[in-house]
């Protein structure tokens, strides 16, 4: 089904054996969610050559990048690297499925199209320049809003009109217009836009990232238009893996190491060819991908190189470390009344009239993002939480959250690839971390090039994170009993609790709020919780070379010639959905590269 949406011709290079020993300035790694942005811009000076080198596949080829809905379907396919972590020790030694985009405009052509800002607070603790007040602009920029009948309390003066990449409002189910008063019901303020300088605080319905036919709008979408891969400058090189980034250097003279050129091969088994960057080699093969090859390149901790046999290029101890990730609870799922759920789509035959009307007319449930609603809240608001006992308050500020509740109006279980039970209609509440005390790291696991790195996001390595956790599963709970959404769900009597099975698809949805203890909330979390999609961190911005991996220019300590630009480098998490910032800082990246090269071009002439 992959395939309908072939094209006849190919704007892009498959074969990098064609390319061996060419000359560019610009050598882009990944074309995901921040590579797609950098080498467009970067190729909009026809005077410079760009090269995109993207391990995986086209994007417009593939149908379900287009269907918002159906964005899981891509999990588990050439188009996902499906990596796995190590065993949690913390989550009952299991080892979690961590799916990452393997294909162009990376995982903005496979997340749930949640665009958020997050909390201005959320940047105060990265360097100078990038503060919300000097990098919000940059959100902006990226941005083409179109605005909505139905929400017309959005200020277009805080808005972006004339970006490349669109966004609106999507599908709404009656069920999350139903959790959003539920919300309001039990004590929470509704926020009408979570993207302006007043923070995210509050429930709301998501902006998401969205075109005006109803379709994915994402980094590829959006920055590969047509017209830019017609241009004569810019190669887009696709299923081809960077295998190590090249460097000149002296150790005799004491000069730093210098980024030449980049290693590719299509798989393990197949030739290595190279390419020259006169100017410079930029990575953006995001949080996981980054740091493995800049261990494979021979950047990072010596004592963890040299035992593999990779010669130490930089002795760079930070990189892969501050491994960051919204840890989400599992999937509080509650039996939905009759008529009430979109779990229907997921019928090969019962889904065709969304689908028919989508195609049509590019309208309809199928535009739903899933996740349609969400909740952000603190931890410690003594108004929505009972408990006495303290927490530690990780938020960036005192109007930022630490917790995020999504509604979706269907199962959403293991990352879709388990549906409702036949006959069953569900509703899902999913309860996410966003300010983790907890954190881990990426490292090799072996120095072959095309062997997977090993991921350990250290999940609820520090008990303060599970208590947050348990409080967002509580409040979940209150709200499904909430007025607003009785005509929609079918919960059980609190008289049922105590005989309500553990093991149950719908436990704790069926729970009584004030009879489940923490300790069976915690319990339950430690064999449920999953990934959100949201690391970040491991080639963190910082001033030494002890604690991070770039500098506020985004170049890699102590190397010349090589940047970052992904969420690798993100100082800390967001306290919401990351991709909007991603593309933020590889707008600002772009822009800083441009400015610096012509500064230096103007100094030489």
């Amino acid at each position: 089904m992959g395939n309908l949406l072939s094209a006849s011709t190919s704007p892009y290079e498959t074969d990098p054996g064609t390319l061996d020993g060419a000359t560019f300035d610009y050598i882009v790694i990944g074309g995901g969610t921040a590579g797609c942005v950098v080498a467009s811009r970067l190729s909009e000076d026809p005077r410079v050559r760009v090269l995109l080198v993207e391990a995986g596949g086209r994007h417009d080829t593939e149908l379900f990048t287009k269907i918002p809905i159906a964005f899981a379907k891509l999990f588990k396919t050439k188009a996902d690297w499906a990596y796995h972590t190590v065993p949690q020790p913390h989550l009952r030694s299991r080892a979690l499925f961590w799916p990452r985009a393997k294909i162009l405009g990376g995982c903005s052509s496979m997340n749930a199209m949640m665009y958020q800002h997050c909390s201005p607070s959320d940047f105060d603790r990265w360097p100078r320049g990038w503060r919300y007040q000097d990098f919000s602009p940059y959100f902006r920029k990226a941005e083409r809003f179109t605005p909505h009948v139905l929400y017309p309390e959005v200020r277009l003066d805080e808005r972006g009109d004339k970006g490349l990449w669109q966004t609106s409002y999507s599908y709404l189910a009656p069920v999350c217009g139903a959790f959003i008063e539920a919300a309001k019901q039990v004590g929470l303020a509704y926020n009408p836009d979570i993207n302006t300088p007043r923070g995210s605080l509050g429930v709301t319905k998501f902006v998401t990232s969205i075109d005006a036919q109803g379709r994915r709008s994402s980094s590829a979408t959006a920055y590969l238009s047509d017209e830019v891969l017609a241009r004569e400058n810019l190669t887009v090189l696709i299923n081809t893996t960077t295998t190590r980034v090249l460097f000149s250097s002296d150790a005799e003279s004491g000069e730093e190491p210098r980024a030449v050129g980049v290693e590719v091969a299509r798989d393990a088994g197949s030739p290595r060819f190279r390419m020259v960057a006169r100017r410079e080699v930029i990575l953006s093969a995001g949080t996981t991908n980054t740091p493995h090859l800049l261990n494979l390149s021979g950047i990072g901790a010596r004592d963890e190189l040299a035992p593999l046999g990779i010669e130490v290029v930089k002795h760079l101890p930070a990189v892969g470390k501050n491994l960051t990730d919204h840890l989400v609870t599992g999937a509080i799922t509650f039996r939905a009344r009759k008529g009430v759920s979109l779990d229907y789509l997921s019928h090969p035959v019962k889904s065709l009239p969304a689908l028919a009307r989508w195609f049509l007319t590019g309208t309809g449930p199928a535009t739903s993002n899933v996740g349609e609603v969400a909740a952000f809240f603190r931890a410690d608001d003594r108004a929505l939480h009972a408990s006495d006992e303290e927490l530690i308050d990780n938020t960036s500020g005192p109007r930022a959250p630490d917790v995020e509740l999504m509604s979706g109006p269907l199962a959403f279980l293991q990352h879709g690839f388990r549906s409702a039970p036949p006959g069953a209609e569900c509703y899902t509440i999913l309860p996410a971390l966003l300010r983790p005390l907890s954190s881990g790291r990426v490292r090799l696991a072996g120095a072959a090039p095309f062997a997977a790195p090993a991921i350990d996001p250290g999940y609820l390595a520090h008990p303060n994170d599970i208590k947050v956790l348990a409080r967002g599963v509580r409040l979940a709970l209150r709200i499904a009993r909430a007025p607003a959404l009785q005509a929609f769900l079918d919960l059980r009597p609190a008289a049922a609790h105590a005989g309500l099975d553990r093991t149950d698809l719908f436990y704790p949805g069926d729970a009584d709020p004030e009879r489940i203890s923490d300790a069976e909330i915690e319990e339950w979390i430690r064999g449920n919780a999953e990934t959100l999609y949201h690391c970040v961190g491991t080639a963190r911005m910082g001033e030494g070379e002890e604690g991070s991996v770039v500098d506020a220019a985004l170049r890699v300590h102590g190397v010349q010639g090589l940047r970052v630009v992904d969420a690798s480098v993100f100082p800390e998490p967001t306290s919401g959905h990351p991709a909007a910032t991603v593309v933020a800082v590889a707008e600002k990246a772009a822009e800083m590269i441009r400015d610096e090269w012509r500064f230096r071009c103007s100094e030489d002439s």
